[in-house]
């Protein structure tokens, strides 16, 4: 994702920074799932991360930061499963398919981090938020740049109105969101069929096999 925010550190190795920071976030994500946001400390991370605390501060300096990386890692995490599902897919509405399919997957795996943003992005500070929500805004054009190029094929998608890419990219998100209810009424993969089946249906690609 090219809407980044720039993380100052005194380390000069970037392969170095890039491997301690991603090890951070995910014992950061496993601190944050259990505590919560504002129950965490710098020092709980830190002690997840197998790292002092003098050391963690070498890679990041605020639970700001720490919450901004997770969010970038969860966002930069699903946009490859995205595009590596429909690399060498190229028939508009297939690609399309092979989109949403990947993306609700997704939803379904990584529903703890999902749910785990949703709840506590607020708490992210203004620099942090306008990042997150540029991030957000890319992949939901990526989306809607599918259905553009579906269009120019010739396909009709009679239902992909203007709102059609923030759908396709937030109604799989109730896999994470509403996983208190579904647990029990239907089965992980099942339910994640039934999104995407749903989304298709009403956007009219149903036939893309």
């Amino acid at each position: 994702m090219s809407q980044t925010r720039h993380i100052a550190t005194q380390v000069k190795d970037a392969d170095l920074v890039s491997e301690r920071r991603a090890h951070i976030v995910r014992a950061a994500a496993r601190v944050f799932r259990a505590k919560g946001f504002h129950g965490a400390t710098i020092r709980d991370v830190a002690i997840e991360a197998g790292l002092s605390q003098g050391s963690l501060y070498n890679y990041v300096r605020t639970k700001d930061d720490i919450l901004y990386l997770v969010h970038k890692d969860l966002t930069e995490g699903y946009t490859r499963e995205v595009e590596a599902a429909i690399a060498t897919v190229h028939e508009p509405r297939k690609r399309f398919r092979a989109a949403v399919a990947a993306f609700t997957r997704a939803m379904r795996r990584r529903s703890g981090d999902i749910a785990l943003i949703y709840q506590e992005t607020h708490a992210l500070g203004p620099e942090s938020r306008r990042a997150v929500l540029a991030q957000t805004e890319q992949f939901i054009q990526f989306f809607s740049g599918l259905i553009d190029e579906a269009r120019a094929a010739g396909m009709e998608l009679p239902g992909a109105g203007k709102l059609a890419g923030d759908i396709v990219t937030f109604l799989p998100i109730m896999l994470a969101l509403r996983r208190w209810r579904l647990k029990d009424s239907m089965p992980g993969e099942e339910a994640e069929a039934e999104v995407v089946q749903f989304l298709l249906r009403g956007l009219g690609v149903i036939d893309a096999v």
